[in-house]
């Protein structure tokens, strides 16, 4: 039998490229012993270590010695950690220590920081889940939500901006991690998996590679019972403060400003977009404005305009395209006319009724074509389809060889499932309303009943290893899911013991060390939204996402409204027949 195939960061070891790290081996004198790894991308590999002086876990970030010379994260990082106390500050990560490693392939630039558990996006995302059941408990939710509006006041507060605020960046820390043994470490979070280099046949042994390679732990599949309620919001790579505003995009596509598209650089107005965008996703545990593979600027102001209504005149004026779009579309079908504000409202109001369908997949999203739109990077010269077929051929021979066996299994299940799609399963193109004079988005909600449903986003993996929500703009610094940096802070209560009342259960020896079912955290299938809660949340949302930048508040303000702080009471139920 064939051996599994070990997921592993691209051989990058040779002058200027990773370090060679092996378990075990030590840093800084002897100070952090290599337990388990991380992650890794492009630019670094990302190592879990134990810190002798202090006791406790750690995240060790190597990056690749060419890179080490010039990392303007660093930079970023010591500012947040010097700067003023803040009631946000705890949710955000800061460096703990780094030092240098001099190496057989250079000098390399190592980070210390905390270490956190699965991201946002990774948690909705978990396999096995059916569309819709995975998704934090409402309370819950609410709470996660705060943190990250307070921990994004913090950022904004020392003068930075984040650029790339997304759900795969918002991680829920591990209870108690530092209290585990090593072999705990291996039961609850994965035994280390390794695989041999082979060198070539008449090769000089040398030490710029190592010996073997490690699999990164799979966050997606570490059990919740180990999850606290409390997050850490990572990923500074891109960050660069205001005052050297920046239009080098590397926000994920589904989490773009609309002012990106009309020539209007980065901000913390941008930053606040983006935080409209993740609020909708840990409630909803979908995406708010998904996409198929790479959108175009006409795709994702269409699907802007669906969500939220019409966009500014200003904007109009500079959209051709867009504005015969939106005449077709009136019409054709009238659709717009049915939802004059968007349809925003309607896409919170499906949170549960959906419960139990197929699990997501990127084939069923659908970006709305508009005529005399071309894709992005396209190359418009013909080619013959023996060139076509053999570009694609060896396209998917390449995906194919990054999947691990796991993932391979789940692919032919796929393949082998019979198509029952019903008509009603498939997206429509459901669109928004009449364009007003004003054209601001900020109208006070609707209370009408739930729609057509939006279409939930898309996970693009990037190149540094991580789920990153959407499509990315552009390469950016190194980061990886499930490291952080923040500062010692109490890490919460495990969210497997949050009662239904949302209370904490009475505590216990075996507390953290004993399973908890995850449905006393996790939403349970087909529970719906509240009119109630719908209505608040939506006018959080609006407030978030109004399209002018100048408009939108800031996260302090936001952090006060009532949503996050109110109680719901108990959602309806709707029944969900069981899969067959």
């Amino acid at each position: 039998m064939a051996s599994r195939r070990v997921h592993v960061e691209t051989l990058n070891y040779r002058t200027g490229g990773f370090h060679p790290v092996h378990l075990n081996d030590v840093f800084k004198k002897g100070r952090y012993t290599v337990i388990h790894k991380l992650g890794h991308g492009g630019f670094a590999t990302v190592w879990l270590a134990r810190d002798s002086i202090r006791q406790r876990y750690v995240a060790l970030k190597i990056l690749a010695a060419r890179l080490s010379r010039d990392c303007p994260e660093i930079e970023t990082l010591r500012r947040l950690r010097n700067s003023e106390n803040h009631e946000g500050k705890t949710y955000v990560m800061s460096l703990l220590d780094h030092f240098w490693i001099n190496g057989p392939n250079g000098k390399h630039l190592c980070v210390v920081s905390e270490v956190a558990g699965t991201s946002i996006k990774q948690f909705n995302e978990c396999p096995g889940f059916k569309s819709g059941t995975r998704r934090l408990r409402a309370e819950v939710a609410r709470s996660v939500a705060l943190q990250a509006a307070k921990g994004l006041a913090f950022i904004h507060f020392t003068g930075t901006v984040h650029g790339d605020f997304t759900t795969a960046n918002i991680l829920l820390q591990i209870a108690n991690i530092d209290e585990w043994s090593i072999d705990q470490i291996h039961e609850r979070l994965g035994f280390p998996q390794t695989q041999g280099l082979h060198r070539v046949q008449g090769a000089n042994e040398d030490t710029s590679a190592p010996k073997y390679t490690v699999e990164a732990i799979s966050m997606k599949q570490v059990d919740p019972q180990w999850l606290s309620d409390q997050i850490m919001i990572i990923d500074f790579g891109i960050s660069f403060l205001e005052v050297y505003s920046s239009s080098d995009y590397g926000t994920p596509k589904s989490y773009c400003a609309p002012e990106f598209n009309f020539d209007t650089k980065r901000s913390m107005k941008s930053d606040i977009w983006a935080l409209g965008c993740t609020i909708y996703e840990i409630r909803t545990g979908s995406c708010l404005f998904g996409y198929r593979g790479q959108p175009t600027r006409n795709q994702i102001l269409a699907s802007i305009v669906q969500i939220m209504g019409p966009l500014p005149d200003l904007w109009w004026d500079t959209w051709d395209e867009g504005r015969k779009w939106y005449e077709d579309s009136i019409a054709q079908d009238g659709q717009l006319c049915k939802f004059p504000q968007g349809k925003l409202h309607e896409c919170i109001m499906e949170i549960g009724l959906r419960d139990g369908d197929a699990t997501t997949s990127s084939s069923k999203l659908r970006n709305i074509e508009i005529k005399g739109d071309t894709p992005p990077n396209v190359d418009k010269r013909k080619s013959s389809t023996s060139q076509m077929h053999q570009v694609s051929t060896s396209h998917l021979v390449a995906l194919v060889e990054e999947l691990t066996t796991s993932e391979a299994a789940e692919v032919m299940e796929l393949v082998n499932k019979p198509n029952t799609e019903s008509s009603e399963d498939k997206p429509q193109s459901g669109s928004s309303g009449e364009k007003p004079n004003s054209g601001s988005s900020g109208e006070k909600p609707n209370s009408g009943s739930s729609g057509e449903k939006a279409n939930s986003g898309s996970s693009n993996k990037n190149q540094y290893g991580s789920g990153s929500s959407g499509s990315k703009g552009t390469d950016k610094t190194v980061s990886s899911e499930g490291l952080s940096t923040g500062s010692s802070h109490p890490l919460g209560i495990p969210l497997g013991s949050i009662t239904d009342e949302g209370h904490q259960k009475p505590k216990t020896p075996e507390q953290v060390l004993s399973p908890k079912p995850t449905i006393d955290f996790l939403e349970p299938a087909g529970v719906t939204i509240s009119v109630l809660e719908g209505n608040d949340l939506e006018s959080l949302l609006r407030e978030t996402l109004q399209f002018l930048p100048e408009d939108r508040p800031g996260p302090a303000e936001l952090s006060a409204h009532h949503w996050f702080h109110d109680k719901y009471g108990v959602a309806v139920v709707k029944l969900v027949a069981p899969a067959t």
